[in-house]
């Protein structure tokens, strides 16, 4: 699915400067008639960015991909957002004292663990830089934990046992023989994402009108919108209250080929909280999406939309070239 057929549809391409293999002025002189708004990575899950930064690590290939591209595509009138990956960072995850620790004491050497204050700090520090250029909003993706059984690093094993008077050293499967504790332990979790949300979003409110668009990972194969709050810590409410929630579809298992798949129909049961969320808040809802490839997908997309009443969608034609090793993360394979 080629960058102007996604515009044709009134969808809004992702691209990533690793992957492109094209210059910014290649890429707008290809297709910069057949877009009117673009959302460009800014910052990948390898840590690395696309501008030059005096904050965070810069692609050597690509150091001046997303701040050139913006700028051009400014000035002939396309909208441009910022991808900016949150959490996934392999960079700093190489860094054991940032790295997610899973129940047992393995470090996850491609997420950070959200309990990190100075990270958080990072991303402030880029999300300063990231608005200094012409861009309409940010796409921040991965504010999350890596999973469920994540993070059981020693200092946050110290505050949750400290505060309910039980042995620091515990596991997942101690918490879940509890109601309470497991409840606590959930709540500790997102209330975290809250606090970090609140921060970042603080950061970019000196630019009136930037939207910032803050990703819900959403699948069926970890139960929808319950696997997003046990796994990862996330809660549309919480989202909501300073972005507009993007939901990222079915990211890790395959999209229904028809409506009348009986995928399908999961997929429905599974998106419902939407509508919950939406006719209670009268707030918009975005999607987003990865691997469309055919016009089948497309017709999907449409179907969707038609139920859901999606204000933007945001699609990569293509899947990120660490695709294996996120799913297996997200799936718990690995």
């Amino acid at each position: 699915m080629d960058i102007r057929s996604i515009s044709s549809q009134n969808l809004i391409p992702i691209i990533d400067p690793t992957t492109l293999k094209q210059s910014p002025d290649e890429f707008l002189a290809e297709n910069g008639g057949f877009l009117s708004e673009v959302a460009i990575v800014g910052k990948s899950t390898s840590g690395f960015v696309h501008y030059r930064s005096s904050t965070a690590p810069a692609h050597r290939e690509t150091s001046e991909f997303f701040s050139t591209f913006a700028s051009i595509a400014d000035s002939i009138g396309i909208k441009v957002y910022a991808y900016v990956q949150g959490f996934a960072d392999e960079f700093f995850a190489k860094n054991k004292g940032y790295s997610a620790i899973k129940d047992g004491g393995n470090p996850n050497d491609y997420f950070v663990d959200p309990f990190k204050a100075p990270y958080t700090n990072y991303l402030k520090s880029i999300f300063t830089e990231i608005i200094s250029y012409p861009i309409q909003g940010i796409i921040l993706d991965n504010i999350r934990f890596p999973r469920e059984e994540y993070s059981f690093c020693e200092s946050c094993r110290r505050a949750f046992s400290d505060q309910h008077g039980i042995d620091r050293i515990f596991s997942l499967g101690d918490i879940q023989r509890d109601e309470r504790l497991l409840n606590d332990w959930l709540l500790m979790r997102k209330n975290k994402l809250d606090e970090i949300l609140n921060e970042l979003a603080l950061t970019i409110t000196s630019k009136q009108g930037l939207e910032l668009n803050i990703v819900m990972d959403i699948d069926p194969a970890v139960e929808g919108e319950k696997g997003a709050y046990r796994h990862y810590g996330q809660d549309i409410n919480v989202i909501g209250k300073y972005g507009i929630p993007t939901i990222h579809l079915s990211a890790w298992t395959p999209y229904p080929n028809s409506k009348s798949d009986p995928e399908y129909q999961l997929l429905q049961k599974n998106l419902k909280f939407i509508k919950d969320y939406k006719a209670k808040t009268q707030k918009v809802v975005n999607l987003m999406l990865w691997g469309i490839e055919s016009d089948t997908s497309l017709n999907l997309i449409d179907d969707i939309k038609s139920e859901l009443d999606f204000n933007k969608i945001y699609i990569q034609n293509n899947f990120p070239v660490d695709f294996r090793k996120r799913r297996e993360t997200h799936l718990g394979l690995g």
